[in-house]
């Protein structure tokens, strides 16, 4: 039989599920499905951002991908992440992954696209493919010994995808210098491997709001993104801390929450270059992605 490369139907996306979950979520002795983890990349409206290799009915290989745009003071550019590259056991080593990334590729150019972007810690492959490896991303650790400041008080804590989005959304187009604008589901997100995701709130409505995405795994909490008047941090990093052994921080280098926490803690910083990007038209280039930076949170 032949193998043919196509877009996804919504039967599929159900049909589908088991493997994925088997690879990325069960068989690494994680919980939570990834129809839960990624709400609006696993669903019949998204099927069209799902890219197969099938024979004979049988899906060979897969990758996800998530449509999205990236706002900053120079203009937009729109994007496409890309996720969960998968090939069947049985059928490794026939360069089926290779295949369908192409053809993602070559779907999202006929789109008119700007870039695709996806993380990884194997550059090599993907750079045999046109991928460039360039990332300003950090990776900070925090061992909770008990001495952070006691708490200021009126920090409101809730479901990240309870909070007020409009008012969240506000925020980050005031902080941010660039952005991933969200929408509901997108708050519904859960980033492996956290069981929760949080949204403290301090100063909530005024000019000094801040709010951090706290994930939580056990004793350890990860820190998604800080974001707001940097004097709300001060009230936020005990909160972030209270009862976890460790926070693990997802920023960038230069970013107003890693300035902040450079001056302020004694968090430990390690580079994460793990993004690797795609462009697809003329209007984006490296000499400009080498300073995006896309949310751990927002990644698939």
């Amino acid at each position: 039989m032949n193998i043919v490369a196509r877009t996804a139907t919504p039967a599929d996306v159900e049909r589908m599920m088991p493997q994925l979950d088997d690879q990325f979520v069960y068989g690494k002795g994680r919980d939570i499905s990834l129809v839960q983890r990624f709400p609006a990349v696993y669903c019949p409206e998204n099927a069209r951002n799902l890219f197969l290799l099938v024979e004979n009915s049988e899906i060979l290989s897969s990758v996800a991908c998530k449509c999205f745009t990236l706002r900053c003071e120079s203009g937009s550019w729109n994007g496409a992440m890309i996720g969960a590259v998968y090939t069947r056991p049985q059928r490794r080593g026939e360069q089926l992954a290779s295949r369908i990334l192409e053809h993602a590729a070559w779907s999202l150019r006929e789109r008119q696209l700007d870039f695709a972007v996806l993380w990884t810690d194997q550059p090599a492959f993907y750079a045999r493919l046109g991928w460039s490896s360039v990332d300003c991303g950090l990776l900070g650790e925090f061992e909770n010994s008990g001495e952070c400041a006691q708490s200021r008080g009126g920090i409101i804590s809730m479901a990240a995808h309870e909070c007020d989005i409009a008012l969240i959304e506000r925020v980050r187009e005031r902080w941010c210098e660039r952005m991933t604008p969200r929408q509901a589901d997108d708050y519904r997100q859960l980033p492996l491997p956290a069981q929760a995701v949080l949204m403290l709130a301090s100063g909530a409505g005024s000019n000094q709001m801040a709010y951090a995405l706290l994930g939580t795994k056990a004793d350890t909490g990860i820190l998604y993104e800080m974001v707001g008047h940097p004097d709300g941090f001060s009230a936020l990093w005990p909160e972030i801390c209270r009862g976890y052994r460790k926070i693990l921080i997802n920023d960038a280098t230069g970013s107003p929450s890693h300035c902040w926490l450079l001056q302020h803690t004694r968090v430990i910083w390690t580079e994460k270059p793990l993004a690797m990007w795609l462009t697809l038209s003329g209007k984006s280039h490296l000499s400009q992605l080498k300073h995006w930076y896309i949310p751990y949170f927002d990644r698939i």
